[in-house]
């Protein structure tokens, strides 16, 4: 049976023919090729690469600094550093420490540049924060820890404080003995890390994690002691912050192991755009095919 009627005229029992069913899918695909790219650049920036300042202090922070301190200048990772005491055997179980009584006089008394040699009151102060510590007294306001150059001009308001940073040891992390206090601890860790802005810190902490690399990243969370004097190398004096923790644990950046999660969205997202690219040539040589046909006919 031949039929003479408009050429558009499609019988009830077909559905959709080729053109109709690319116009519904190709929007559909364009659709989640955007949500992908939508996606992939709101979670793809990546954290950039902390660049270690040099041993260099701008000149209004050097002038502020050296009015704080004495003339003293704090080391960035490119200097010396102190010299480590000789590594002993460490004792994995810890004493109970005795009962522990707030006392901020303690802390009041320590010194900062003045104290050329740590004395009693520097002694003091290491011992009742890390009594502190062990007894597990809660400590309100933990905040982001200021920088050098703020905490040379607030030593004295932030000593006893507690902070949070993030920092890069730059050596391995060593064992010192100390005397005998109401701490009940022996032995401590102490170690040289770097912050964002390459400024070096010194940390004493109790508690030494099995897996901590020189070079490692880690975050601190420490209570502030005093700015650390000691002599470089070279003979001249330099001053870092000290601070006294529990443990440093691991820090993880939140962009690590994401590498493969985009990797597989750009993939999704380029087997769509060739999907469409692919249905787009199939529509342009469905017309010139029937068209030959019917001249050959």
């Amino acid at each position: 049976m031949v039929y003479f009627g408009p050429r558009k005229y499609r019988p009830s029992n077909r559905g959709l023919n080729r053109r109709e069913k690319i116009r519904v899918i190709a929007p559909i695909l364009l659709l989640v090729v955007l949500s992908l790219i939508v996606f992939s650049s709101q979670f793809g920036d990546e954290e950039k690469p902390v660049q270690i300042a040099p041993d260099v202090i701008p000149s209004q922070q050097s002038d502020e600094i050296s009015g704080a301190t004495g003339g003293e200048r704090f080391p960035t990772s490119g200097v010396d550093v102190p010299e480590p005491v000789a590594i002993t055997p460490i004792d994995t179980a810890l004493p109970d420490p005795a009962p522990f009584v707030e006392n901020a006089s303690v802390l009041a008394m320590v010194r900062d540049s003045e104290a050329v040699n740590p004395g009693v009151p520097e002694r003091a102060g290491l011992f009742y924060l890390l009594h502190r510590w062990r007894s597990g007294v809660e400590v309100p306001d933990i905040e982001e820890a200021p920088r050098v150059s703020e905490i040379a001009t607030q030593s004295k308001s932030l000593r006893g404080k507690r902070c949070r940073m993030v920092l890069t040891l730059i050596e391995n992390p060593i064992p010192r003995t100390i005397e005998e206090n109401r701490s009940g601890l022996k032995r401590i860790w102490e170690v040289f890390g770097t912050d964002s802005d390459g400024s070096l810190h010194r940390v004493d902490f109790i508690r030494k994690p099995k897996n901590l690399p020189i070079r490692s990243d880690v975050v601190m969370e420490g209570d502030f002691l005093r700015l650390y004097r000691y002599q470089r190398a070279n003979g001249q004096g330099a001053m870092v912050p000290q601070w006294v923790a529990n443990t440093l644990e691991p820090y993880q950046s939140p962009f690590v192991g994401k590498g493969d999660q985009y990797f597989l969205l750009w993939i999704v997202g380029i087997l769509a755009i060739v999907t469409l690219l692919l249905l787009l040539m199939i529509q342009n040589r469905g017309p010139r095919q029937s068209l030959r046909r019917r001249r050959k006919s």
